[in-house]
């Protein structure tokens, strides 16, 4: 669908069981303790694209994606160079 978006896309990334990563982490948000490394990398793939057709794009990551919001928007930021 990525050819139909014209002027703003929102990109939200969430994990599929919010039980079980706040288990892991105890609550605690501040290391990556589910890595989607091969997920992140087909992301950061539509986001380039999305650049270059000049697309205002906006990324929401929560905290029960990888464990900790800031550290994926770290390794978004360091792909997309």
């Amino acid at each position: 669908y990525k050819d139909q978006i014209k002027s703003t896309a929102v990109i939200r990334l969430h994990g599929p069981d919010r039980s079980g990563i706040e288990k892991k982490t105890g609550s605690i948000w501040n290391q990556i303790v589910e890595p989607k490394d091969e997920e992140l990398d087909k992301i950061a793939e539509i986001i380039y694209y999305l650049k270059n057709k000049k697309v205002d794009t906006y990324v929401n990551v929560n905290n029960h994606y990888e464990g900790s919001a800031p550290l994926t928007i770290k390794k978004i930021q360091k792909l997309i160079k």
